[in-house]
């Protein structure tokens, strides 16, 4: 059972902080429903990994800002409010522009977390706040520019493991050519429709382990190539499949039930990466057997020697 005094208690540690990212999440619900005119789905997985990450940092940093000595965080608050200032008043900025705008409020908000909450606070709270004021409104523009690296990449491992079982097979970039049949690898078929949810679901998988957090990233960065082979599976089994049952595999059902598929193979790859990354547990354990082998064996033989002596 959730222990709901437990779980908002980081919410309680500075209202400060608390208040400046509930703002930021708020612009970032208020930009998905202004701006994002599809997929909803992926939206709300965006909004709730930014959430998520939000509240992690309130958690492990908020209330952490020292008092008395000399005052960082006010002097480090600057830089980014002057680059803010820069993209809205500058000659050469364009504050109508959504990219000057959206820019200079994401560096106001990084400024006002670093006076406010500390220096420390405003690292952590880096990827967050620029999901909220900036991966969020150009949201669609990010999934566009993604699809075509993740459907090539995918079709040239998908057509070079064909070849090397003396497949005559070919592409010519995202077209895969079998038997005059002409094969388009869309943006359907590239694994980023599904790319929000599987980082919100990565996210929750990252956590389920207890790493410090270079090993966290480590293993979130494996998130991308799990996507882009699971992908490139998939085509190598529609391709097996038309080889050998014909165009039918080519139909919504198959279709549909192939890309369900590379979710679950997705998400399996993923975890197989985890659970081969070391734990916290592992090195401590290791340490432990360190200490009762080789400063054990070094104990027992002082204690011999002084029985002998």
């Amino acid at each position: 059972m959730i222990d709901l005094k437990k779980t908002l208690a980081p919410l309680k540690k500075d209202w400060k902080c608390t208040a400046l990212f509930a703002v930021a999440f708020a612009f970032a619900c208020w930009q998905s429903a202004y701006q994002i005119r599809s997929e909803w789905g992926g939206a709300a997985a965006l909004l709730i990994l930014l959430a998520c990450l939000l509240y992690q940092v309130l958690k492990n940093s908020a209330g952490t800002l020292k008092k008395g000595g000399f005052p960082w965080n006010k002097l480090l608050a600057w830089p980014p409010v002057l680059i803010a200032l820069g993209l809205l008043f500058l000659p050469w900025s364009n504050p109508d522009a959504p990219g000057f705008k959206f820019g200079a409020w994401f560096f106001l908000s990084l400024g006002a977390v670093c006076f406010f909450c500390g220096v420390r606070t405003m690292l952590y709270g880096f990827v967050p706040l620029l999901g909220c004021f900036l991966a969020v409104p150009f949201r669609e523009s990010i999934v566009l520019y993604l699809s075509y690296p993740f459907r090539m990449v995918s079709t040239v491992l998908s057509v070079g493991f064909l070849q090397l079982f003396g497949m005559h097979i070919e592409n010519n970039n995202t077209t895969i050519r079998i038997e005059g049949l002409d094969i388009a690898i869309t943006d359907a078929c590239s694994g980023i429709q599904q790319f929000e949810a599987m980082i919100l679901v990565g996210f929750w998988l990252v956590m389920i382990w207890k790493r410090p957090f270079i090993w966290r990233c480590i293993h979130y960065a494996f998130l991308i190539p799990s996507i882009i082979i699971a992908n490139a599976i998939r085509i190598v089994l529609t391709i097996v499949l038309y080889k050998t049952i014909g165009e039918v595999v080519l139909n919504n059902t198959w279709h549909e039930g192939l890309g369900y598929a590379q979710v679950v193979l997705t998400v399996a790859l993923f975890f197989l990466v985890g659970s081969l990354l070391p734990e916290e547990g592992e090195n401590a354990s290791s340490g432990k057997a360190k200490d009762n082998g080789t400063d054990g064996a070094k104990k027992n033989a002082g204690k011999e020697g002084r029985k002998h002596g």
